[in-house]
């Protein structure tokens, strides 16, 4: 471990964070367990997402309201949480949905002091993928509901626009099968130029296993778990989906999210 001077890590320049925002079944899971590859960087994951779904100020959501919610976990507190220091780090990332923020009326307590990188991929790949998930984890009932209400494009493009014309700051943008999965080294270099963090060879190849806050099941995480690095499936291409055979509310939410797709997808940094 470095030791650290407090002064070094209060510098944004020396102390680089950064929040990757996607929606679900983006790939964002594989490119969190990248940064993870880096060891001197706090990597922590979908804290808005925690007080969204069970935290005292929860609105979004709805599904997962049958308990209580759990004490001390408010919007408030993470933003500041987040803003402060990490002792024994040189740097900070997080990985979380848009939605989380979006969708329960908290735009305005995105953290201050952090790089902002959106993970997109065709609205095809995620909302199918998403469906499937849901069928895997046998929740029933409210899987129509579900799918409308958690697609996350409108969102993603709402929280893009603020962190663009009310906080200053131009986001990178990363399609995560034209650019991660495409060149997964360039990407990730430009990633890591961007946000300021070192980029090494060792963030493109990882132990198979479950980390410990991979607490969902195999529905979600099944394929990083068993992964060694970004994986391209040649056969899971958008044109090789076929989409009529899925429920007619699942291609009206693709078509629904594609032009809030396109508009991200050129705004996104291309791999040279």
């Amino acid at each position: 471990m470095y030791a650290l001077d407090l002064n070094e890590m209060n510098d944004s320049k020396s102390f680089p964070r950064a929040i990757l925002w996607s929606t679900y079944r983006s790939v964002s899971t594989a490119f969190e367990r990248s940064i993870r590859e880096l060891g001197d960087v706090m990597v922590t994951r979908e804290n808005f997402s925690k007080a969204a779904c069970f935290g005292e100020e929860r609105i979004a959501f709805k599904r997962y309201h049958v308990d209580e919610p759990v004490p001390g976990c408010k919007f408030s507190d993470i933003k500041i949480l987040l803003e402060g220091t990490f002792p024994g780090y040189r740097g900070v990332f997080m990985k979380e949905v848009a939605m989380a923020l979006v969708l329960s009326g908290k735009i305005d307590f995105v953290p201050d002091g952090f790089s902002h990188v959106f993970l997109i991929r065709n609205p095809v790949k995620v909302v199918t993928s998403f469906y499937m998930s849901l069928i895997s984890e046998q929740l029933s009932g409210e899987k129509s509901e579900t799918v409308s209400n958690e697609a996350g494009f409108v969102e993603l493009w709402e929280l893009y626009q603020y962190i663009r014309d009310i906080k200053g700051q131009t986001p990178m943008v990363i399609d995560a099968d034209d650019d991660l999965l495409r060149d997964p080294a360039t990407t990730m270099k430009k990633f890591c130029d961007f946000a300021g963090f070192e980029f090494k060879e060792s963030m493109l190849h990882w132990q198979p296993g479950r980390l410990e806050d991979w607490s969902w099941d195999d529905a979600w995480y099944g394929t990083v778990v068993k992964s060694s690095g970004f994986i391209t499936n040649e056969k899971h291409r958008v044109s090789e989906i076929d989409v009529s055979s899925y429920p007619e509310y699942v291609q009206d939410v693709i078509r629904d999210c594609q032009p809030y797709y396109e508009k991200l997808y050129n705004l996104r940094a291309k791999p040279a």
